[in-house]
């Protein structure tokens, strides 16, 4: 049996294509938000100016379809109170855009900046929000100016506090990532924001939000495929502090955590797999403690692997001796021929070259 598409599905697709394709070609960022939440937002956008990532985040409501646009020809769309109560309260500005696929035309309007300006709606309504203003690729650049002015304001502390709420509602999926972006985007110059996350990293194990806070946490030691630029960069005294918080406070239960993270990808450059490398590395005694969880049978077969391989760059650093050693006594206490065979593979490249390289 067929299984049939909704065409209301087919037209709420082109309002996201279109705006991710603007967006993207503009040379920024778009994450589109899957999360079948009803009162969630659509997409989130970071800009970048001059290739420089400004660290400016803003989420979308995206509506799309000619039902948006009444006989005048102005678009709108009706909310509820629900709406605006959560976009009222919300970490990052939220601004909707609507599509019309029938003129090729998209329009926004600031939501945030609506609410704050008339806070009587929340509670009393008119629930519509009216959306005027055209977005193009000729009007890119003066939405992306007109958004990148909330980067003073969201950098304060009142919204701070509320960006580590949000963070901290686990069984939340999408106030998680909300309180995420925030904290990156507009607090990752605080020392406080990163000793949360770096405190906090084992309990979000097994977490959809795992992920995204792996990619931002590899900002600290960095590695060699993240962009910096001068609107990027994190202050150098707290990029320091927090890497010696990681070597500090990272045990061998955040790196298991940390090692859960790696998906099909394995460890490959642009992978999960890679930042988690720049994370694991950190640690006080990485070789050690990967070498206690490769031996561990009680840790699945992908979490052993990663294991091997970064216990023996870990090794390697110190000495071609120390990896060999370690080599052995894995072989020792390993008998899965799999695992033989990577250890094998891995003490060809010693040997031939005097270091392995995973990139």
């Amino acid at each position: 049996m067929t299984t049939k598409r909704k065409h209301s599905q087919s037209i709420s697709r082109d309002g996201i294509n279109f705006v991710r394709s603007l967006v993207e070609r503009q040379n920024s960022t778009f994450q589109e938000i899957d999360l079948h939440n009803d009162l969630g937002n659509d997409a989130y956008v970071e800009f970048v100016v001059e290739e420089n990532a400004t660290g400016c985040c803003v989420a979308l409501q995206i509506k799309s379809g000619p039902s948006y646009r009444n006989s005048s020809g102005r678009y709108s769309f009706q909310a509820d109170r629900d709406h605006f109560e959560y976009w009222a309260s919300h970490t990052l500005p939220v601004l909707a855009v609507i599509f019309d696929p029938e003129r090729e035309l998209a329009v926004w309007g600031d939501i945030t900046d609506h609410l704050r300006s008339k806070p009587s709606y929340i509670k009393e309504g008119p629930y519509a929000i009216h959306v005027d203003r055209e977005l193009s690729e000729s009007t890119f650049p003066e939405f992306r100016d007109y958004c990148l002015q909330y980067r003073d304001q969201y950098s304060r502390e009142p919204n701070f506090g509320r960006a580590l709420e949000s963070f901290s509602a686990r069984e939340n999926v999408e106030c998680c990532f909300d309180g995420l972006r925030a904290l990156f985007a507009y607090h990752r110059n605080q020392a406080a924001t990163w000793y949360y996350l770096i405190s906090c990293i084992s309990n979000y194990r097994r977490h959809p939000i795992l992920h995204p806070l792996v990619a931002r946490l590899c900002h600290i030691p960095g590695h060699g495929d993240i962009f910096w630029g001068n609107q990027n960069t994190i202050n150098e005294e707290v990029r320091r502090g927090a890497l010696l918080m990681m070597t500090e406070r990272f045990d061998r239960r955040d790196a298991l955590t940390l090692l859960s993270a790696i998906d099909d990808a394995g460890v490959d450059r642009g992978t999960i797999g890679q930042c988690v490398h720049a994370l694991i590395d950190t640690m006080a005694d990485t070789a050690s403690v990967m070498e206690s969880i490769a031996i561990d049978p009680s840790q699945d077969e992908r979490t052993r692997h990663n294991a091997i391989l970064f216990s023996i760059t870990a090794a390697q650093s110190h000495s071609i001796p120390s990896a060999l050693a370690l080599l052995n006594r894995l072989r020792t206490s390993i008998s899965d021929d799999e695992f033989s065979a990577l250890i094998d593979w891995l003490e060809g490249d010693l040997r031939e070259y005097g270091y392995v390289t995973l990139y």
